[in-house]
């Protein structure tokens, strides 16, 4: 009998100790942020399926950018200059969304379709971004883009002030 008790409070102790670890994962679930999309207003630059950004917390991650016309999404013409010029501003227009700006960025990444325009991209990328500390960045050399881009860019931004 008094063996029967003392199987019994261990189980007991056990399920109640798996019932606080449950409880606990599930608050620490609730406490997360949330993921909410950024979607501007009249913004649809791209025909694939995409949200244009996903803020979690006070950090946002942009998904990646070419220089489609943000009201009919084709590609703008004129090359790689004018589409630089026109991702950049579909991307103001989202962190703008999220109250966010060039200041917040941590974090961009380029895919170029050919390395002969980099000298020119860096010229044009030291046209937006002019504050201390620049973004980490990573550039890339890739065959094609989609639609074909010239260039693609990603970033990452963290909300720097409240």
């Amino acid at each position: 009998m008094k063996r029967n008790i003392a199987l019994l409070a261990v189980l007991l102790a056990a399920l109640a100790a798996s019932f606080a670890a449950g409880q606990q994962t599930h608050s620490s679930r609730a406490n997360a942020p949330r993921k909410q999309v950024i979607q501007p207003p009249n913004y649809k630059p791209t025909p694939s399926p995409l949200s244009p950004a996903i803020l979690v917390g006070d950090t946002l991650y942009l998904s990646g950018a070419t220089g489609g016309d943000p009201k009919g999404g084709q590609l703008v013409k004129g090359g790689f200059e004018s589409e630089f010029r026109q991702i950049m501003s579909n991307l103001l227009t989202v962190l703008k969304s999220a109250d966010m700006d060039l200041s917040d960025v941590v974090a961009v990444t380029a895919y170029i379709d050919d390395m002969a325009n980099f000298d020119r991209f860096n010229d044009i990328y030291r046209e937006y971004f002019k504050t201390e500390p620049l973004p980490t960045r990573s550039t890339v050399a890739v065959k094609q883009l989609a639609r074909g881009a010239h260039l693609e860019l990603t970033m990452t931004a963290v909300r720097s002030r409240k």
